[in-house]
């Protein structure tokens, strides 16, 4: 996968973000970036968002998913095909994803197994905001995080810049990023709303693969945030709307076995591009 600049973690309407795989694809274009569609347990988004985009879509699209371990370890996995991708949730993750899944449904499978399963596709894998305290859970915090510790060996990256998390979280990823000279770096947006999408990216030499780029942290990181902690505020009132409608909707998913997504019925279809 070639391109200039990426923004490898954005989230759809498909989990919890609040933009279409069309408009989030228009987006990348107007900003000549690409970008990874990394939904929480499923893969729609990104695979919509590599068919609406045709013979651009490896220069464009990066086919990813965002699914939380049993751990509560956060594992961006990245693939270079669309066909990789379906391949490895059909088997890994969708046959333990839990009925009503939603974006903060942790999946029964340790980070070890889902890693093992990994090896036979060519993919990268990179833990997620490995500092953040709200998303990755205070009892992970208090152990010192080591069971990020543990497998450091097995992941190709981490995320040292995330563009939900403040600078405390984002300073301690970098600083174990480069105190493993054998793991790699990616960096992302995070974002839930069309216009995060862009503000967090790796820029890549003339010509270079991102896969290599990633896996040596060769590229150059641009942050174009707005700045201060009101920016993670932000983030946040954005998915209010994913979370206002869900409450009432637990135990009816529950007792009826009913999938998150046939609950969303504006989601599913994107209209076609103009």
């Amino acid at each position: 996968m070639s391109g200039r600049r990426w923004d490898l973690h954005f989230h759809t309407r498909w989990s919890d973000g609040r933009a279409s795989a069309v408009d989030a694809l228009a987006r990348a274009r107007a900003l000549d970036i690409g970008f990874a569609v990394t939904d929480h347990n499923v893969i729609d988004g990104a695979l919509r968002a590599w068919s609406l985009a045709g013979d651009e879509a490896p220069r464009r699209v990066v086919p990813g998913i965002e699914i939380t371990t049993l751990e509560r370890v956060h594992l961006l996995i990245y693939f270079r095909r669309p066909e990789a991708l379906l391949r490895f949730y059909e088997r890994s993750v969708g046959p333990w994803r839990p009925r009503g899944a939603t974006a903060t449904t942790v999946l029964p499978r340790s980070a070890a197994d889902l890693l093992q399963d990994l090896r036979r596709y060519d993919h990268v894998t990179s833990a997620a905001h490995p500092f953040a305290l709200a998303k990755n859970g205070w009892l992970n915090a208090r152990a010192q995080y080591g069971h990020l510790a543990a497998m450091l060996s097995d992941l190709d990256a981490l995320e040292v810049l995330n563009g939900e998390e403040l600078d405390a979280a984002n300073a301690r990823a970098m600083d174990l990023s480069a105190a493993s000279p054998k793991l790699g770096a990616t960096v992302g947006s995070d974002g839930h709303t069309l216009g995060e999408l862009g503000n967090v990216t790796l820029e890549l030499p003339v010509g270079a693969d991102l896969f290599e780029v990633v896996r040596a942290s060769a590229g150059a990181v641009r942050d174009e945030r707005p700045p201060g902690a009101w920016r993670r505020a932000a983030t946040h009132v954005a998915k209010v709307p994913y979370f206002a409608a869900r409450p009432f909707r637990f135990a009816y998913r529950y007792a009826l076995r009913v999938d998150e997504l046939q609950l969303e019925t504006e989601v599913p279809r994107d209209p076609e591009p103009r």
